[in-house]
């Protein structure tokens, strides 16, 4: 696998590190003394030396090559503790950072947006320090910049409290070993204040920076911040935000003035940590200028811009363990802080390569999730992801990304003409993204794939098939649409079978509308749908249109075999409910067939492949990457109800072909089934 080495436009420029113990002086002249100066205080030696540490920590040191770090990152080298691994004794230990160019990169994306009012989103691998390194940046406005107010945000209080934690232990370090030290009043674990109360003519009054740094959850509570102010603005661990971009309408006026930005936001999630709030980070990771974010070319597609990405083969501590690689057995990363990226892909592919030789199916996943190499593995999740998986991801962004491929679908609309339904290509709003925005049309279009097939002039009975998650409210508060597909079935060798052929997925204004489109899908490819009927209001209009010949009713053999005894008769329809008292319930059921239907190997022009490969509709393979237990995946009920209906005419036709004495071929089986449930000869309208 290759990694993107585009350089990073927002930082120096450094073709390699050297002498970059230079930029921890102090540190190391602290580990070998246990002090920083050895001069006395109060001397003018002494006050020049605080005061050249002061200098640096501010704005920066360069070290006998002419590279520079930034500020803040001398003062992480020089004034902040971490655990990390002592290779002596091969346990973890408190200790000072060490220079590495991934910690290079990100102080100085830090300084490039303080001086130029831009924020940083950030998805990165485990374990890089992403939140000592926020710590470090809280401390540093802490005690350098009077006044200063630093929040440090995320949807859990555990995650802000830890960074919070991280924060006071810098600031008792400097309060100990430094000339630093500021009185805080309140002291609490969760919000800090540098000030002191002393008596001045007979009246108390508050004295010292007043600087700040204060820890906030916003779980259930986007607007906890309301009201506050910031310079610096940290949200931790936005994979797990499942109101991120809510929050963030919200805090972003924290860091501005106006219409200018007084202070700098910081938001990354960490791979491996993804869950529910996963597909609004991605929302806001790839969408960098909607947001005011620094914005990188995705690899792979120049014309896309991102948020940045954060490897997990830059910064990888320890020696390569592929023993089929060029660098067994070397350091991921030298003395002077150089990643060997050579090195640590070759260490990170022989962990997924024994991963996919264990029992635990899971340990592939957790594998490149914890360790991602592309930004679309970062966003795999790990808790409630039932569908996702790499390859899958992998098909998403090539999907996105080839012309030939998203160019393939047809937008448009369905007219009378006579009494013959005539689609007409037509440039329409096809939605592709998820979670819809909120200022996006949701209005919808059809969007065709693949055109009916005729046999003899005729659609054969049964071939194509529907499935749609309705709505009846005209407006909705949820952003929820409707959602509709047509599925192919198997009919003859050599066709195409077993693939989505057309979509409709919308909310126009009026749901009579949106019936009306899936009715016309119906008519103009022969199919009868199965849809979800907890709302009764799509059945209402196909019974006024005397279209009821189109709906499949309740598929009561798949039904009897999920829920054993089941007494539920619904007519037309199926409702999608979840399992009780230790029973599978039609929901619980229709994940496990679809997930075996999305991962069943097929044979495509003599390539293997999976199911989900010959699905072309974007927004529904974004669905079933970020669909979990919980959220509102309108495209995805509304594909397993086409797996669900397709099972249901596989064990009708099994049963009727061992218990029928005639000998019946596949054109009647399925001319039997259309008929089964038209009980009502209608003639349809338009």
């Amino acid at each position: 696998m290759e990694i993107n080495t585009e350089p990073n436009p927002y930082i120096p420029h450094v073709d390699k590190f050297t002498n970059s113990k230079e930029f921890s002086y102090l540190a190391n002249i602290y580990n070998e003394t246990g002090f920083y100066t050895q001069l006395t205080e109060g001397t003018q030696e002494y006050i020049n030396f605080w005061k050249d540490v002061k200098e640096k920590c501010v704005y920066g040191f360069v070290n006998s090559d002419n590279i520079r770090v930034s500020g803040h990152h001398f003062f992480y080298l020089n004034f902040c503790r971490i655990q990390a691994k002592d290779d002596l004794i091969k346990k973890k230990v408190e200790m000072f950072p060490r220079f590495i160019d991934l910690d290079f990169e990100y102080f100085h994306m830090i300084e490039f947006c303080e001086k130029n009012e831009k924020c940083l989103t950030a998805v990165k691998g485990r374990r890089q320090g992403w939140s000592y390194k926020a710590a470090a940046i809280c401390a540093w406005e802490f005690t350098f910049f009077p006044s200063s107010s630093s929040i440090i945000g995320a949807f859990f209080s555990s995650f802000s409290l830890e960074t919070m934690r991280m924060t006071i232990e810098n600031l008792n370090w400097l309060n100990a070993n430094s000339e630093f030290a500021q009185a805080r009043t309140p002291d609490l674990k969760e919000h800090i204040v540098g000030r002191y109360e002393a008596t001045i003519g007979g009246i108390k009054v508050w004295k010292g920076t007043k600087a700040q740094v204060r820890s906030i959850s916003f779980k259930d509570n986007p607007t906890a911040a309301v009201g506050k102010s910031a310079s610096k603005l940290i949200l931790d661990e936005a994979g797990v935000f499942p109101n991120i971009t809510d929050t963030w309408g919200y805090t972003e006026p924290l860091i501005k003035a106006g219409s200018s930005f007084s202070g700098v936001a910081i938001v990354f999630g960490s791979s491996g940590d993804m869950d529910s709030g996963s597909k609004y980070f991605y929302e806001m990771f790839t969408n960098p200028s909607k947001y005011n974010m620094l914005e990188f070319n995705d690899p792979d597609n120049p014309a896309k811009k991102i948020c940045y990405f954060s490897t997990a083969a830059k910064g990888r501590e320890g020696v390569c363990k592929n023993p089929h690689s060029k660098w067994y057995n070397q350091l991921m990363i030298d003395e002077d802080g150089n990643s060997n990226l050579e090195a640590a892909i070759d260490d990170i592919m022989y962990l997924r390569e024994r991963a996919k030789g264990g029992l635990d199916p899971k340990a592939l996943h957790s594998a490149i999730t914890q360790f991602p190499l592309t930004w679309q593995e970062a966003f795999l999740r790990n808790k409630g992801a039932i569908f996702a998986s790499p390859e899958m991801l992998e098909w998403l962004g090539e999907l996105e990304t080839t012309a030939s491929l998203y160019n393939q679908v047809e937008k448009g609309q369905l007219v009378w003409k006579d009494s013959t339904l005539e689609f007409q290509p037509k440039d329409l709003n096809y939605i592709t993204s998820f979670p819809i925005k909120p200022d996006e049309d949701n209005t919808g279009c059809i969007a065709i794939w693949e055109r009916p097939e005729t046999i003899n002039g005729e659609i054969p009975y049964s071939l194509y098939i529907a499935g749609c998650d309705p709505y009846d409210q005209d407006k909705s508060s949820v952003g929820s649409l409707g959602s509709f597909f047509i599925y192919k079935r198997f009919y003859s060798a050599g066709k195409t079978h077993d693939i989505v052929v057309a979509e409709y997925t919308g909310r126009p204004k009026f749901a009579d509308e949106f019936y009306e489109e899936c009715r016309r899908l119906c008519i103009y490819y022969n199919a009868k749908v199965l849809y979800e009927n907890q709302l009764k209001g799509m059945k209402n209009y196909f019974l006024q249109k005397n279209s009821l010949q189109y709906m499949w009713e309740q598929p009561d053999h798949m039904i009897k075999d999920m829920i054993k005894d089941s007494k539920v008769q619904r007519g037309y329809g199926v409702h999608m409910n979840r399992g009780a008292n230790g029973n599978s319930g039609i929901k619980d059921m229709c994940e496990l067939y679809l997930k075996d239907w999305l991962y069943t190997e097929r044979d495509i022009d003599g390539k293997k492949v999976f199911n989900f490969h010959t699905i072309k509709s974007i927004a529904l393979l974004k669905e079933l990457i970020a669909y979990d237990m919980e959220g509102n995946y309108d495209r995805v009920i509304a594909l397993m109800l086409c797996i669900l209906q397709t099972k249901e005419l596989h064990k009708l036709h099994v049963e009727y072909m061992t218990n029928s004495s005639m000998s019946y071929g596949n054109d009647a089986f399925l001319k039997k089934m259309w008929n089964k449930n038209s009980k009502l000869k209608y003639k349809y309208g338009k």
